[in-house]
């Protein structure tokens, strides 16, 4: 991650209870130091409309199952995920709905190397049939891990995985021109050997060489109103891995194609059409900055929507990297009674608390 970060300080601002943007953090934290979803929308009762004001979404990037640049097994990526989904703790338990998404660049990359390394031996698999594949992997790691975390804690909840498509269009422009990297960084001979397959390869913003693929926007969860009905029923959802399996309709159904959705972008599209309150995007920075790995990199705290689109288009977030999770905060938190957050996993609890974070939230 290179130099560490600047320090961040946060005052009594970046508490937002709903009409009244300075009260003190009391305001609006309830015993134990968890969110009052109550003060972000809804009736502000328990049996508020489709419990937006205690459900939420949390997205975790692929690289929080295995360290950046290191080796990925399954036993490190139980433990990585027992790392970042302890962080969520307090929303594991009743009355917080919680649907959980994960990226997947680093596991597809490998999906993708074992595929091609297998052509001759075995069937080859396209890369939808990969993030499928890359679903059940992670879905069966985060699964297993919270089941663990609900047990040590004396709680009976029941957990859910879904294989998840999402509606992309075909003609969409990401098909001509291939800028989402997947899998490890490349030596110039596997970036070659990638070339001579019709692969791209680029540059990933100075991290090295990574094969690129088309991310098409999401327009469509499929089966969305399964995790809906689970979340009702008070289960912990699994959903969208990977920004779900990219899927276009035909005249003769549904058809995959060999792309990857970014996974933020599906997140926030999820969390509107489960009618969350809360979207978390946790990656492997505390928060977003200007200027970013620049000698003027500074932190963003709370942002309304109207400055944080204003830092997007003047280009102080990276493509491919915090662009899309700015892009998606902006998606679901324009609108009243939302808030969207960027944070890594040990600055979830001050995130969610309203001291840490990027915390984009609509304006007025």
């Amino acid at each position: 991650r290179g130099s560490a970060p600047p320090q961040l300080r946060w005052g009594p601002s970046l508490a937002f209870a709903r009409g009244c943007p300075d009260a003190p953090l009391a305001a609006w934290t309830p015993q134990g130091g968890v969110p009052s979803f109550n003060s972000m929308g809804g009736t502000g009762t328990t049996g508020g409309p489709a419990g937006r004001e205690r459900r939420a979404v949390a997205a975790l990037g692929g690289n929080a199952f295995a360290a950046r640049g290191g080796e990925i097994t399954m036993e490190r990526q139980f433990a990585f995920a027992r790392e970042a989904l302890a962080c969520l703790g307090p929303l594991l338990a009743p009355p917080f709905e919680l649907l959980l998404s994960h990226g997947n660049g680093p596991q597809v990359g490998h999906q993708l190397a074992r595929a091609e390394r297998a052509l001759g031996d075995a069937y080859p698999l396209p890369l939808d049939a990969c993030v499928a594949q890359t679903q059940g992997e992670l879905g069966y790691v985060i699964g297993r891990t919270l089941r663990d975390l609900l047990a040590e804690r004396g709680l009976a909840r029941p957990v859910a995985v879904l294989v998840t498509e999402v509606e992309v269009d075909p003609a969409d422009p990401a098909f001509r021109d291939p800028v989402k990297p997947v899998g490890p960084v490349l030596d110039e001979g596997g970036a070659a050997a990638l070339r001579a397959r019709g692969a791209s390869v680029r540059d990933d913003g100075g991290r090295g060489l990574r094969r690129m693929v088309p991310s098409p926007e999401p327009h469509r969860v499929l089966g969305v109103e399964v995790a809906s009905r689970l979340l009702d029923e008070g289960a912990l959802v699994v959903a969208a891995g990977g920004g779900g399996i990219p899927v276009v309709a035909t005249p003769r159904g549904w058809r995959g194609v060999e792309a990857v959705v970014d996974k933020d972008l599906t997140a926030a599209l999820l969390a509107d059409e489960v009618a969350a309150g809360l979207l978390l995007l946790v990656t492997d920075v505390p928060c977003a900055y200007t200027d970013f790995r620049t000698p003027r990199q500074a932190p963003l705290g709370r942002l309304g929507a109207a400055r944080a689109r204003a830092l997007l288009e003047e280009g102080h977030f990276e493509p491919g990297s915090m662009a899309p999770k700015i892009e998606a905060c902006l998606r679901f938190a324009s609108r009243p009674g939302r808030r969207a957050v960027v944070c890594d996993p040990p600055s979830l609890a001050a995130a969610l608390r309203g001291e840490a974070g990027t915390i984009v939230l609509p304006d007025g």
